[in-house]
């Protein structure tokens, strides 16, 4: 759906951009494995957490594991964790802690929320730089975790609850942890997010950093277990198979139609010709998105060089927006709204006139009818006035995928770039609008005998088919998140990144963690009974 953009590689923490028109941008996300990465418990949640911003390796592309971490290392990485803003602002703080310290702002949200009880002395000092213990990390998540349950759930726990909890565990050095701190040391291991070994709980132990990345990705994953997300399906391209999956989906979106513009003033929606139109059998699909009620929205899609024409073709908009509206007030097919998908725009200047074409469609658009608008991430299309486009339709889809480069091999939707567009995007969508769209899709290269590589996108039938056959040998890559293969037959060599169930479902948390509106499966026809089987998982049916 969305055009190629290209990139390179350059070594050190950042990957910079480097576009075909000459421009550079630099990607804030780390997409270079840390040298020193430990293939143990710990390499999930530190690659998570390095995609997502939370924690940050070095400048010779180490993580350092076994390094302690400081008091006040470990205030930003919860305080990070727990509430995601760029505005945090210094209040209240220690008394050894000056405002322009660089960890003040999190230190003074933690104090300021109470966190801070029992490692503040009766003098009023914190020591940020001293080596923060198990028994203090345990005391911060603890409280932080028992701040979100209610009034008389944690009385109930500080009464007695720990008591508990305590007994059932009995730790060999129970008797060693502070006993002020040991209600909230329980409630943290009570929520399993601290654990004691064999011998015992290790109270004053120092947390090393790759301890520390296993506690916050433990609070932020049972977190997101708990939660549910909605799915939105688009049914397009040989999608017929995914009848029976939606009832699954809360939304559909039928990529049935598209834009037609021959020129000055003459344009329309077109539903009987290309790979966009209405097939037959259509109500099929229409009755069992009815029966499980689900919504209906017809895609209207576009991605010509004449885009940015249209777009200041005022005749021309109003013959196609008729022309749509005809089509989804037509009983034959109940739609329940429209979706936009014009693609391509990269000037800046297109972004005012695209926003007053959606303007005048919304306009048009009776009750009934919603609007949902796909966008691209914003580092290279500048022609989507996200904030706009935010406040105008009921739902954007971000496209947060075909980031593939030939030379660099960099595969369509590596996590850290994901997370990079969906933070750039909620500085403008809200979150309640914001629907994360994935796309299901292999990238492979090819490497003849003679040298040459070459670029393919293959069906995804045909990248199951071989990834099962014998001479595959697949990695889980780092920090992509995604599943990378190689093997070789008479073409010569093969490398492929397939988005497959696991990496569809890290994409699926990452739009848990930041309570967006929904994911979007683009499209319905190639996910596979093993995708469908976890989307179920995750709605319950």
């Amino acid at each position: 759906m969305l055009k190629k953009i290209g990139v390179m590689f350059i070594l050190t923490v950042f990957m910079f951009t480097i576009f075909n028109d000459g421009r550079v941008l630099a990607y804030n996300a780390q997409l270079q494995p840390f040298k020193d990465e430990e293939f143990d418990y710990s390499r999930e949640p530190i690659y998570t957490l390095a995609a997502m911003g939370i924690i940050n390796g070095y400048e010779d592309l180490t993580y350092r594991p076994a390094n302690d971490l400081s008091r006040e290392a470990f205030i930003k990485l919860l305080v990070t964790a727990n509430e995601q803003k760029d505005d945090r602002k210094t209040g209240k703080l220690p008394k050894d802690v000056a405002s322009n310290r660089w960890s003040a702002s999190f230190i003074s949200e933690a104090y300021e929320r109470n966190w801070l009880d029992g490692l503040v002395d009766s003098s009023g000092n914190f020591y940020p730089a001293q080596t923060i213990t198990r028994q203090e990390v345990a005391l911060l998540v603890g409280k932080a975790l028992l701040a979100t349950e209610s009034n008389d759930a944690q009385l109930k726990w500080l009464d007695s609850g720990w008591k508990k909890v305590k007994e059932s565990r009995k730790f060999r050095d129970q008797n060693a942890i502070n006993s002020a701190m040991q209600p909230y040391v329980y409630y943290a291991v009570h929520r399993g997010v601290m654990e004691g070994t064999p011998t015992g709980f290790k109270p004053q132990e120092p947390l090393i950093r790759k301890q520390a990345a296993a506690v916050i990705f433990r609070l932020l994953d049972r977190s997101a277990a708990a939660k549910k997300i909605d799915f939105t399906g688009y049914y397009a391209i040989r999608s017929y198979e995914a009848v029976k999956h939606i009832n699954k989906l809360k939304h559909m979106i039928l990529g049935w139609s598209h834009l037609e513009y021959s020129g000055q003033g003459d344009a329309k929606l077109n539903t009987t010709a290309t790979v966009n139109r209405i097939p037959e059998g259509f109500e099929e699909v229409l009755d069992a998105a009815k029966q499980g009620n689900v919504s209906r929205e017809l895609m209207v899609f576009y991605d010509q060089s004449n885009l940015k024409d249209f777009l200041k073709d005022k005749e021309a908009q109003s013959s196609f927006i008729g022309s749509l509206i005809a089509v989804l007030q037509d009983p034959a097919y109940s739609f329940t709204g429209v979706s936009i998908d014009f693609e391509g725009l990269k000037d800046a200047a297109s972004a005012p006139d695209f926003v007053k074409f959606l303007e005048a469609l919304k306009e048009q658009l009776d009750f009934k009818h919603t609007l949902s608008v796909a966008v691209p991430p914003a580092e290279y299309y500048k022609g989507y006035d996200m904030k706009k486009i935010g406040s105008i339709a009921d739902t954007v889809v971000l496209m947060a995928y075909d980031f593939t480069h030939s030379s660099s091999k960099l595969p369509s939707a590596p996590l850290p770039l994901v997370n990079e567009a969906i933070v750039e995007a909620l500085q403008s969508v809200p979150k309640e609008k914001l629907v994360l769209g994935i796309s299901k899709q292999a990238n492979q290269w090819v490497t003849a005998n003679n040298g040459t590589v070459s670029l393919t996108s293959p069906a995804i039938a045909d990248v199951e088919k071989r990834l099962a056959m014998p001479g595959v040998t697949s990695t889980w890559k780092m920090p992509y998140f995604l599943w990378n293969s190689t093997f070789t037959d008479e073409r010569g060599s093969h490398e492929i990144y397939y988005e497959d169930t696991q990496s569809i479902a890290k994409k699926i948390w990452l739009a848990k963690f930041y309570n967006l509106k929904g994911v979007s499966l683009w499209h319905m026809g190639h996910y596979t009974a093993s995708d469908w089987d976890m989307i179920g998982w995750e709605t319950g049916n």
